[in-house]
């Protein structure tokens, strides 16, 4: 592997001739972009249809935290009105501040370096913007397979050409990934984007080393494409810590490439403090970021203001450290669910099914010993429903939607109890389908498998 730039003075890469085009279409919002005005020292402002905060029927909330007995008060007069009022397309301002200021520490960036952060209701919807930002419908992308199918379902919706970039155990595979670049046919357009979750892949459960991550960003300056960098598992890495957490993308940038502004970072509330309060965080360039603010002030205004004025009550409250020790304690927690997921694994579909035991992440991917054909979205429809049994089969990962032998187990939830029964069932939804597949010849016939003897029990 090559050494590594480790110029000072960094270049910014400014992303702005990647634009799409329907982007450039969206004119600022005419109210939300006077509305920072209205703060000015003596400023009468006559823009918003802001109502009035006396109709509110809140008086205030109270916020009372597991395992302490300290209670959170927010009243009108230190942010309750704020949280019930119409906000900022980008996020409450001093919401965004407390990420960018946790960003520079976590990362160890500083705000020189022409990036700024976005809020939005969760990391699903920011993706959603940024795709629109940078890309039009039918443009190529590049897109981490097995794949989330959130992206892959709004990404097919609008016609786009997914180009599968090849994953293994350790993730994106850099080597495969220039080999694609490199015989891209001259006369069509290269991808302008890579979208990868390189912590706890949903669904692999795999992580991609900083080598790799280092390997992957060159590509990126030598080819001319932004990453996009869906870290929502990021805290929830199961590393022992002997070998030191991989740097992200977004950190790493400046110091293997000697620019900045290639990665948009993606932070999700979602798995650590909670899914339904729908909280994202987008990090990047200025000028995405403006122009995911512009798409937000067009179509639904901004994030919801009570979700963030009780996240930043929450934050404030910990500190940038007490958050990161809730970040641990969730991941012990997910660490010894998942550890009781291998053991049942390791019980009932030893010689069933092979695995990776996740590094990050909620799921497993199991790859199901099958007989010839079989797939796992026949298998779990049909006789998984009749053995009590949900999990989600491997082609709702795969962008060509092609047949597979593996499946998505999420231990999050579950007991101990149900891990064990899960695995259990899986192996009895292997063991039927060789019975079906043998039940097919004839007593003692051969097939052009060697099959001598298909009406004996097999034990896969």
């Amino acid at each position: 592997m090559a050494s590594m730039a480790h110029s000072r003075e960094a270049t910014a890469f400014d992303p702005t001739p990647l634009l799409s085009t329907r982007v450039q279409r969206y004119a600022p919002g005419a109210i939300r972009r006077l509305l920072p005005l209205e703060n000015l020292p003596g400023m009468i402002s006559l823009v918003a249809g802001k109502p009035n905060p006396e109709v509110f029927p809140f008086e205030k909330i109270t916020l009372s935290l597991k395992g302490s007995k300290k209670e959170i008060v927010l009243t009108r007069e230190d942010g309750l009105t704020e949280g019930l009022q119409y906000g900022l397309p980008g996020g409450n301002p001093d919401l965004v501040k407390w990420f960018e200021d946790f960003q520079c520490e976590l990362h160890g960036i500083d705000k020189s370096q022409g990036w700024t952060c976005c809020i939005g209701n969760g990391s699903q919807e920011l993706l959603h913007r940024t795709f629109h930002v940078l890309t039009d419908p039918g443009d190529p992308v590049l897109i981490e397979t097995p794949a989330y199918p959130g992206v892959v379902g709004f990404l097919q919706a609008e016609n786009y050409k997914l180009v599968q970039a090849k994953t293994d155990r350790h993730g994106l595979d850099p080597f495969e990934l220039e080999r694609s670049l490199s015989q891209w046919p001259e006369n069509q357009p290269r991808p302008k984007l890579l979208y990868t979750i390189p912590t706890g892949s949903n669904p692999t459960g795999r992580s991609c080393p900083e080598w790799r991550k280092i390997e992957i960003l060159r590509l990126a300056k030598r080819f001319n494409f932004m990453i996009l960098e869906d870290d929502a598992y990021y805290f929830l890495d199961y590393d022992d810590g002997s070998n030191g957490k991989p740097r992200s993308y977004f950190s790493l940038e400046r110091e293997v490439n000697g620019e900045t502004g290639r990665v948009i970072r993606f932070d999700s509330m979602s798995k650590i403090v909670s899914a339904g309060m729908r909280l994202g965080i987008l990090t990047g360039p200025l000028p995405i970021v403006k122009n995911v603010i512009k798409l937000t002030e067009n179509i639904n205004l901004q994030p919801s203001s009570t979700t963030q004025i009780l996240a930043l009550a929450l934050f404030r409250h910990w500190g940038h450290a007490g958050f990161l020790e809730h970040c641990a304690r969730a991941s012990d927690f997910y660490r010894q669910k998942r550890d009781v997921f291998a053991a049942a694994a390791e019980t009932h579909l030893k010689y069933r099914a092979t695995w990776d035991v996740p590094t990050a992440g909620l799921f497993f991917w199991l790859t199901l010993r099958l007989p010839p054909g079989e797939d796992t979205f026949e298998l779990l429809s049909k006789k998984g429903l009749e053995r009590g049994l949900l999990a989600i089969p491997g082609v709702a990962f795969m962008p060509d939607n092609r047949k597979t032998h593996q499946l998505r187990a999420s231990f999050s939830l579950i007991t101990e109890e149900q891990a064990y029964e899960a695995c259990r069932r899986i192996a009895q939804l292997v063991d039927d389908a060789w019975g079906d597949w043998v039940r097919q010849f004839p007593s003692g016939r051969i097939d052009k498998n060697g099959l001598s003897n298909p009406s004996t029990t097999v034990s896969a």
